[in-house]
């Protein structure tokens, strides 16, 4: 029971929460985790989230400029990758690209 708990609690600490996206990079690099980019345009932030998989072969970083929603792919050969979510109150969005060796 407690493992289906603590992945949840996790997903709400981090998807309802504004914070700024320096000190998250930071904190996932404590966490060992690697910058790697930002995609889109950094701006106050409304809300937050996180894309992460260890099972798929690749994760798509996903963020939206002036309301067109753009994306890249990330295969997860090597590393696997976290995308961090960011939306600002316009609604845009902005990611975080991170990565850790497998």
């Amino acid at each position: 029971m407690h493992k289906q708990i603590l992945p949840f609690l996790g997903f709400l600490l981090f998807g309802g929460c504004s914070q700024n996206p320096e000190d998250l990079i930071e904190k996932w690099k404590k966490d060992g985790w690697i910058y790697v980019s930002t995609h889109g345009k950094k701006g106050d932030v409304k809300r937050t989230g996180k894309l992460q998989s260890e099972k798929a072969q690749a994760v798509e970083a996903a963020w939206v400029e002036r309301g067109k929603r753009k994306t890249k792919l990330y295969q997860q050969t090597s590393h696997y990758y976290a995308i961090l979510r960011f939306i600002k109150h316009d609604n845009d969005e902005f990611v975080v690209v991170m990565k850790r060796r497998k």
